[in-house]
């Protein structure tokens, strides 16, 4: 008999957790380590040996009694690898902020047209997705590309791993730009276009699915039982909103992390005419997810907090010091170009209105906002496009701090709803997982069971008039900054 504890593993951009939660969702431990991540010109990557060592730490790390985990559900950021017919990696794993494939997106463009592609796949192509990716591999790494017998996200690669299956869900699949997000399959179309092998491509299986049984060596490596359920999983973004309480169509999650991500839940396709959202397909059943995931906003926060020399309680401390505006100051935190929904890679961040009044204090506080202005972007796109939104949840390690919870409310002009569990991907991983071993029926009643409420932050009336008015201050700044030309590395 196995027990009734769900283990959710769950790999970020470069560092990987591991959490363990009853059927309740009172999560009873919990560890966390790095891995390693190149970031070169063009190029992010993700050593996929280093990976599976932090997750082999971080599973040992809770000294959990394997005999009383039922299932084991898994998340990870967005990456892909080319592996072999075994699941051995024959490159790193490219992490989403890679964007070597630059070229080879804007020929699929040129090829096929962004309105055929996104009336497919419900995205923008975009040099990070598979499509692109395989191609540059095709053209500049012709022997890897030759060898290779798999193409797996990041997650897929840790459940081959663990089990030894090669699956993917429908959610991780939508950001191949190589799915048919209306019929929830690959795109034999899209594949045939761009010449890519259709072997490649994994099978889709439901989320909530198991999708084998721990094998030994991984069971001896992480120091369980071999033969415990794994279940399919999904990409972070989308599952940390599941772990919110996104599992009904009118709610939208603010995943607040190293990159923001935000959807909102529907039961029915809805395609942006403007482009500007992604469509996803929900990890289970006939659903989906509309909204997309943000640039590197929680971590140009944290860049900048470590060039001002101190630590984020401090910094926070400080800019809740400072009245809504900043004294003028305008952060634009789009530091490595954007994703939802500008889809810009060339844009760069920038500073404005700086005096010698302002301080430290006003620097944090003015890229909180600038955050929170790009974030309100989204749900504006949301609201063009037709997309209801009656309730929002906000998760993940931003939702921990007030002021910044403050902040967004009097942007959004609508109360933040924050569940008690910051580590919304991992209690998301364990959702999925619960489901797919009988412990609830659904992922509603999972939901229900496993989703509790910290707090409701309200939006206070004079920061919504006094940030209405940055809002519009902040987009002309950005307009700006559109206008400037880009400089290329060596240039004077």
């Amino acid at each position: 008999m196995r027990g009734d504890l769900i283990l959710a593993i769950d790999a970020g951009t470069s560092s990987t957790r591991a959490t363990l939660f009853d059927a309740t969702g009172v999560r009873l431990a919990h560890a966390s380590r790095p891995f390693s991540v190149a970031l070169q010109a063009s190029f992010a990557e993700a050593d996929p040996t280093s990976l599976w060592a932090a997750v082999v730490e971080t599973v040992r790390d809770l000294r959990v009694d394997g005999a009383g985990i039922a299932a084991i559900g898994v998340t990870a950021a967005i990456g892909m690898v080319l592996t072999d017919a075994h699941g051995l990696p024959l490159a790193h794993i490219c992490t989403w902020q890679d964007r070597r494939a630059t070229r080879e997106a804007a020929l699929i463009e040129n090829r096929l047209g962004a309105a055929t592609v996104y009336g497919i796949s419900g995205r923008r192509i975009a040099p990070e997705l598979t499509g692109p990716l395989l191609l540059w591999f095709r053209d500049h790494r012709a022997n890897v590309f030759a060898k290779a017998r798999l193409m797996l996200t990041m997650k897929d690669w840790l459940l081959m791993r663990l089990c030894g299956e090669a699956v993917c869900d429908p959610a991780g699949a939508s950001y191949s730009l190589l799915f048919d997000v209306g019929r929830g399959a690959w795109s034999q179309d899209l594949i045939a276009a761009l010449e890519l092998p259709r072997d490649l491509f994994p099978e889709i299986r439901d989320g909530t699915a198991v999708a084998g049984r721990l094998t030994w060596d991984a069971a001896s490596a992480l120091g369980l039982l071999d033969g415990t359920s794994v279940v399919v999983g999904g990409p972070d973004g989308t599952v940390g909103g599941m772990g919110g309480g996104m599992v009904e169509p009118g709610i939208a999650v603010n995943v607040m992390g190293t990159t923001d991500v935000i959807f909102a839940c529907a039961d029915q396709p809805c395609f942006d005419p403007d482009r500007r959202l992604v469509l996803n397909r929900f990890p289970v059943g006939e659903a989906w997810c509309v909204g997309g995931p943000m640039a590197a906003t929680g971590g140009a926060v944290a860049w900048l907090a470590g060039v001002l020399g101190a630590d984020l309680p401090t910094l926070t401390a400080e800019a809740a010091a400072i009245a809504a505006g900043s004294d003028g100051l305008i952060f634009s935190p789009m530091l490595a170009g954007s994703r939802t929904p500008r889809w810009d890679v060339t844009e760069r961040g920038g500073l404005t209105r700086l005096s010698f009044e302002h301080g430290r204090g006003h620097l944090f506080r003015a890229a909180l906002e600038g955050v929170a202005v790009e974030v309100a972007e989204v749900f504006d796109a949301l609201a063009a496009a037709g997309m209801p939104v009656r309730e929002i949840r906000a998760v993940g390690g931003g939702a921990e701090s007030s002021l910044w919870l403050e902040i967004r409310a009097a942007l959004l002009g609508k109360p933040l709803i924050v569940p008690e569990v910051a580590e919304a991907s991992a209690l998301g991983a364990a959702m999925l997982a619960a489901v797919g071993v009988g412990l609830h029926a659904d992922l509603r009643a999972a939901s229900a069971a496993m989703v509790r409420i910290r707090e409701k932050i309200e939006p206070a009336p004079d920061a919504i008039a006094a940030y209405a008015h940055l809002k519009k201050q902040y987009l002309a700044y950005r307009q700006h900054l559109d206008r400037l030309p880009v400089q290329e590395a060596g240039d004077l």
